[in-house]
């Protein structure tokens, strides 16, 4: 297992555009407030049907192309793609899709997010939560593929499991839902959140601008200097 992610803000991250949360065609994002951030990955499912129903007619491709004698090992072979196959379909038709959802809840300080096949989502602390960023296509210490990964932290198994999370920049990506879940900080960057951050504002002037939950290698100023100074008179950061 690679060594876990910190709480911190180490990059710029990914910005939130308005016009990329739904109701806007073909986006993922479904909520971006002050008070939820959640995604729709129910697209994996989809995924799995159309890779489920390529390998299942990939294996009957085989079974009926073959010109000579099918040997034991390939007629094994070829069964393990069709049965693997219609599995894989059979679950992207069958899993509920309403339970494929990252859901980061910025007041709490709770996540939740889909776990492995038929099984309920995983919630609990962010603070409790183990991540990683995995590697593949390493060749000659050169990394080509990175991914964002969670590993299974709120219902302990005999073996851990991974979920892959983002395929976008997973060190931004992470960044992101580290500043958004600092509710201490200014929501991130992003127009999807300018309608919320005065009232977000309005709640951390109520606490006294508490300082921040996480640390941060970036700055992450308010979004007026205006509302930059009374931050720094009243909270002192």
């Amino acid at each position: 297992m690679g060594k876990y992610q910190r709480f911190q803000i180490d990059q710029y991250p990914r910005e939130i555009d308005a016009k990329v949360v739904r109701p806007s065609k073909g986006s993922t994002i479904e909520i971006a407030n002050n008070e939820f951030f959640q995604e729709d990955h129910s697209v994996d499912l989809d995924i799995n049907i159309l890779f489920g129903a390529m390998m299942a007619a990939f294996g009957i491709y085989l079974f009926f192309g073959f010109d000579d004698e099918l040997t034991f090992g390939w007629v094994l072979f070829i069964l393990f793609l069709i049965l693997f196959g219609l599995l894989w379909t059979l679950y992207g038709f069958t899993a509920k899709r309403n339970k494929k959802k990252l859901i980061l809840d910025r007041l709490n300080g709770t996540i939740t997010y889909p776990d492995n096949y038929w099984r309920k989502p995983l919630k609990g602390s962010f603070t409790d939560l183990k991540v990683i960023i995995s590697v593949t296509g390493d060749v000659d210490g050169v990394s080509t593929t990175e991914y964002l990964k969670f590993v299974n932290t709120f219902k302990p198994r005999l073996i851990n499991t991974i979920k892959t999370i983002s395929y976008e920049n997973p060190y931004q990506e992470w960044s992101l839902y580290v500043w958004y879940m600092d509710k201490n900080r200014p929501l991130p960057p992003g127009t999807a959140f300018d309608p919320y951050r005065q009232k977000d504002f309005e709640r951390r002037k109520a606490e006294g601008f508490p300082k921040p939950l996480y640390p941060s290698t970036i700055p992450t100023p308010e979004a007026t200097p205006e509302q930059q100074k009374e931050r720094e008179r009243i909270g002192g950061w």
